[in-house]
């Protein structure tokens, strides 16, 4: 079986709810996660805040962590999955930001860094991961290191 089967399968079993706020990933880990038929039975939803002032004005990520930290931060995929998960009222909430290229990117945080995090009711776990390759490729490795980091957090829920 597929990862998404898997996936599918485990948040059935568990009734365990999926939201999504994504930003470098621009909805593929969404459209992944609806792939399959009866997908509407664990996920809910989610938003896609590419620019900064959805960040702020739809997800309330704080303005002021965006300008210290920058909008790749894990400070802000925090933020992001907090809010969606509170938003959608669901269990499980994971939250994208990065630079994907050919430009972007900071010293600290050079192209190819993508943060991902997710909520749930007991906190918030955000990972950092410097992928290589085009924008393409580090968009399609952002999107399944977050359905693997999706599943195993699945596999822990009661």
């Amino acid at each position: 079986m597929s990862l998404l089967s898997n996936l599918q399968q485990l948040c059935i079993e568990k009734k365990v709810s999926i939201v999504v706020a994504e930003s470098c990933t621009a909805g593929l880990i969404a459209s992944k996660l609806t792939d399959l038929s009866g997908s509407s039975s664990y996920f809910k939803g989610g938003i896609v805040a590419y620019q900064n002032e959805i960040k702020t004005k739809i997800l309330g990520v704080s303005q002021s962590i965006i300008d210290e930290k920058t909008e790749v931060s894990a400070e802000v995929v925090k933020q992001m999955a907090k809010s969606v998960l509170k938003k959608f009222d669901a269990d499980l909430a994971i939250a994208t930001s990065g630079y994907a290229g050919p430009t972007g990117g900071t010293n600290k945080n050079p192209i190819g860094t993508v943060f991902i995090a997710i909520a749930s009711a007991e906190g918030v776990v955000t990972n950092r991961f410097i992928f290589s390759g085009n924008r393409q490729s580090v968009v399609n490795q952002a999107s399944e290191s977050s359905l693997d980091l999706l599943y195993a957090e699945v596999k822990k829920q009661q």
